[in-house]
C-alpha cells in the first residue's frame, strides 16, 4: 500500500491548523484540519467536492471552487483557484502562486465575502515588516545625522560658521569669503525650495480633497447599487424559498392521497374477506339444515345427491370470490415490496471512488471522490459482475464544473492503479466505531493500491460507448456557468476550451465492476433483467421501487451500511431511445441502483434526477447489451 493510501486510511491525528471561521453562513464554526489532509489538499468554495463548503445561495461572494489550503515543506499555504473575487491575506491580493499562513492570518475570499482566520498551533507570529527607509536598507542611521539634517542655519550664525570651517582647514580671508559666498548662495535656495515645497504641500491638500469627495460619491453610488442588488438577491432567495415550499407541500398532499387510497383498499379488502366469510358460514349454516330436513324426507342416496350438489354450488361461489380478490389485489401490497426488498437487499451494493489528482510533473496535488450504487447482474464460478453508472465511476466525465476546475489548475486523474474503489453490501461493517471519520474495506470488496479488501477484490471491467464532446470556442459561458471568472491567463483558457465533457445521453452511462466470488454461496442471487417482450407491457403508471443509498456515506452514521427503499411509478416511457421516467424519489448517491417493476424485474437503471420528482433510468435492454458486450455472456 502507498504511503498516499496509508495516510488516507490511517487514524486521525492532532489538527495541524484551526480554521476560525469569522463571517459567512459558516460564521463561529471552528475547522480542524490534519497534516495528512493539508498534504492532500482542502478546497474552500461553495461547491459540493469543497473540504469547506459554504451556503450557495447565501455566500455569493464565494466562488465553487475559490481557494486551495495545502501544506508545503517550509509552512501552510494559501492560493488562488480562480475566483470571480478575488483571494486576501491580511488584507492583501494572494494569487496562484500561493502565499504563506501564520498564526492569526485573515483569509478574506472576495472583497465583503468570508472572512476565515488560522490557528496554526506552535507557529510563529509573521515576521516583522521594516517601516523605515533605514530598516528596508539593512542600514543604521550615522550618529548625529539626524540633529544635523534637522539644524537649520540661521543667518546670524552663518558668519560664525565660516569662520570655524575656515579655521578647520587653515584657510584665508580669500577663500573664507569663497566659503561664505557658497553658503548664501546654498541657503538662497534652500529657502527657494521651502517656498515650492508649501506650494506643493497645498496643491496636494486640495488634491486630497477632491479625491476624498469623489470617494465620498462612488461610496454612497456603490452602497445604493448594493442595497438595491442585495433587495433583487432577497426576493429572489425568498421565491426560490417559496417554491421549495410549495413543492414539498405537493409532495407531502401526494404521499397523503396516496396512503388514502391505500387505506381505503385495505378497508375494500377487509370487508370482502368478512363478506365471504359471513356468506360461507350461511350457506354452510342452510345446507346443513338442509340436508337434515331432506335427510328426514328421503333415503340416503337422495340426501347425498343433494349434499353433492350443495358442495358444487360453494365452489362456485368461492371461484367467483377469489375472482373478485385477485382483482382487488392487482395493485400491489406493501407486503409485495417488502417481500422484493427482503429478497434483493443484499444484492446492492454501496460504491466509493477515490482517485489522486496530478500535476503536469505526475505529482499527486488533490484528491477527489464520489460515491452511488451498483447491483448484482450476473454470477459465474469465480466472478460475478455489477452494473452501476459511469459517472459514479468517472464523476469528471459528467460535470462540467469538475472539467474545467482540472483545466483551470492543470491536473488530471491519476491511472486506475493508484485509485480507491470499494464497494460493501447491506450490514456490512463501514466504520470500526460510531464517529470514525476513517472507512473501513474489511467487510467489503476493494482495490488499493498494493492491496484489496476483506472479502476480495474488484476491478472496473468497462464502460458503454463515451460520447465527448470540447468546451471549444463556449468557454466563456462554460466558465460562467461553472462559476468561475472570465478573464483567465491566455494559457489557462486555451486549456479550458480543450476541456471534454461527456454527453449525457442516459443510455451511455452505464459501468460493469468484476468482483472476486470465492465461493458458490457468495453473492448468489443476482437481480433478474427483463426481457423486451417485460419491457413492451409496461404502461405509464405502473408501480416501481428503487434500491439504493441516497446520499451515500453523508446519511451512513453508524458502523453498517444500510439501503433506503423508495417507491413511485411509471411517469413516461421513452423505450427507443432507451428512457424511463419514474417518480420515484432519487437523490445523489441512487444513482447506479436498479428500477423494479411488481413482478420483480429490473426494467432500468437510475442514472439522474430532475426538478422535482421526475427522475430518469436507464432501460434495461441497454444493460443486457453492455453486459454481453463485455461478459461475452
Amino acid at each position: 500500500m502507498t504511503t498516499e493510501v496509508a495516510r488516507t486510511m490511517a487514524e486521525q491525528q492532532p489538527p495541524r491548523v484551526i480554521l476560525e471561521v469569522l463571517t459567512s453562513s459558516l460564521s463561529g464554526k471552528r475547522i480542524p484540519l490534519s497534516s495528512n489532509e493539508l498534504r492532500k489538499g482542502i478546497m474552500l468554495g461553495r461547491a459540493p467536492d469543497c473540504r469547506v463548503r459554504f451556503d450557495a445561495a447565501r455566500d455569493l461572494k464565494v466562488s465553487s471552487h475559490h481557494a486551495l489550503l495545502e501544506e508545503r515543506d517550509d509552512g501552510i499555504y494559501v492560493r488562488d483557484q480562480g475566483s470571480a473575487n478575488g483571494l486576501y491575506v491580511n488584507r492583501t491580493r494572494a494569487g496562484n502562486e500561493g502565499v504563506r499562513l501564520y498564526d492569526g492570518s485573515e483569509i478574506s475570499l472576495g472583497h465583503e465575502g468570508a472572512v476565515v482566520r488560522t490557528v496554526i498551533p506552535g507557529e510563529a507570529p509573521p515576521p516583522r515588516q521594516p517601516t523605515s527607509l533605514s530598516e528596508k536598507l539593512g542600514q543604521q542611521p550615522a550618529p548625529g545625522a539626524q540633529a544635523v539634517a534637522s539644524a537649520p542655519v540661521e543667518g546670524g550664525e552663518l558668519t560664525m560658521v565660516v569662520e570655524a570651517v575656515g579655521a578647520r582647514v587653515g584657510a584665508g580671508e580669500k577663500t573664507k569669503h569663497l566659503i561664505k559666498a557658497v553658503a548664501e548662495e546654498l541657503e538662497a535656495r534652500q529657502e527657494q525650495k521651502r517656498g515650492s515645497l508649501a506650494t506643493m504641500v497645498g496643491a496636494l491638500f486640495m488634491a486630497i480633497v477632491a479625491a476624498a469627495t469623489v470617494g465620498v460619491w462612488y461610496y454612497q453610488h456603490e452602497e445604493d447599487a448594493k442595497a438595491q442588488a442585495q433587495s433583487v438577491s432577497d426576493a429572489d432567495l425568498a421565491r426560490r424559498e417559496q417554491e421549495r415550499d410549495q413543492a414539498e407541500k405537493a409532495r407531502q398532499e401526494r404521499e397523503k392521497e396516496r396512503e388514502k387510497e391505500m387505506e381505503t383498499l385495505r378497508q375494500k379488502l377487509a370487508q370482502m374477506e368478512t363478506a365471504i366469510a359471513e356468506r360461507e358460514k350461511t350457506l354452510r349454516e342452510e345446507q346443513d339444515k338442509r340436508f337434515e330436513e331432506l335427510k328426514q324426507q328421503v333415503d340416503d342416496q337422495t340426501a347425498s345427491r343433494v349434499k353433492e350438489v350443495s358442495e358444487a354450488q360453494l365452489k362456485q361461489l368461492r371461484e367467483a370470490t377469489e375472482e373478485e380478490l385477485r382483482k382487488l389485489q392487482s395493485q400491489p401490497s406493501e407486503q409485495l415490496w417488502r417481500d422484493l426488498v427482503d429478497r434483493y437487499n443484499g444484492s446492492v451494493f454501496l460504491i466509493f471512488v477515490q482517485y489522486p489528482l496530478l500535476n503536469d510533473k505526475g505529482e499527486a496535488v488533490g484528491i477527489e471522490s464520489g460515491t452511488g450504487t451498483g447491483w448484482l447482474a450476473r454470477t459465474a464460478e469465480g466472478k460475478a459482475w455489477i452494473v452501476t453508472n459511469k459517472h459514479v465511476i468517472k464523476p469528471f466525465l459528467f460535470k462540467p464544473e469538475l472539467a474545467i476546475s482540472h483545466a483551470i489548475q492543470n491536473v488530471k486523474p491519476a491511472p486506475f492503479k493508484d485509485w480507491v474503489i470499494a464497494a460493501w453490501q447491506p450490514g456490512a461493517r463501514i466504520r470500526e466505531k460510531v464517529g470514525d471519520s476513517m472507512i473501513s474495506v474489511r467487510d467489503g470488496w476493494a482495490t488499493l493500491p498494493g492491496g484489496v479488501g476483506g472479502k476480495g477484490g474488484l476491478k472496473v471491467l468497462g464502460f458503454a460507448d463515451d460520447e465527448m464532446r470540447m468546451v471549444g470556442e463556449n468557454w466563456q459561458e462554460a466558465l460562467q456557468a461553472a462559476g468561475f471568472r472570465t478573464d483567465l491567463p491566455q494559457d489557462i483558457i486555451t486549456r479550458v476550451k480543450k476541456a471534454a465533457v461527456h454527453e449525457m445521453d442516459t443510455f451511455n452511462d452505464l459501468a460493469v465492476l468484476e468482483f472476486d466470488r470465492k465461493d458458490a454461496g457468495q453473492l448468489a442471487v443476482p437481480l433478474p433483467i427483463a426481457g423486451d417482450d417485460d419491457l413492451k407491457k409496461l404502461h405509464q403508471l405502473d408501480p416501481v421501487i428503487s434500491l439504493g443509498y441516497p446520499l451515500g456515506l453523508s446519511v451512513i452514521k453508524g458502523t453498517t451500511v444500510t439501503t433506503s427503499p423508495a417507491t413511485g411509478d411509471i411517469r413516461s416511457l421513452q423505450l427507443e431511445v432507451g428512457v424511463i421516467g419514474t417518480s420515484a424519489p432519487i437523490l445523489p448517491g441512487n444513482s447506479g441502483g436498479p428500477l423494479i417493476d411488481k413482478h420483480g424485474l429490473v426494467v432500468g437503471v437510475i442514472t439522474r434526477r430532475f426538478e422535482g420528482t421526475q427522475g430518469e433510468a436507464i432501460s434495461a435492454e441497454h444493460v443486457r447489451a453492455v453486459l454481453k458486450k463485455l461478459t461475452g455472456e
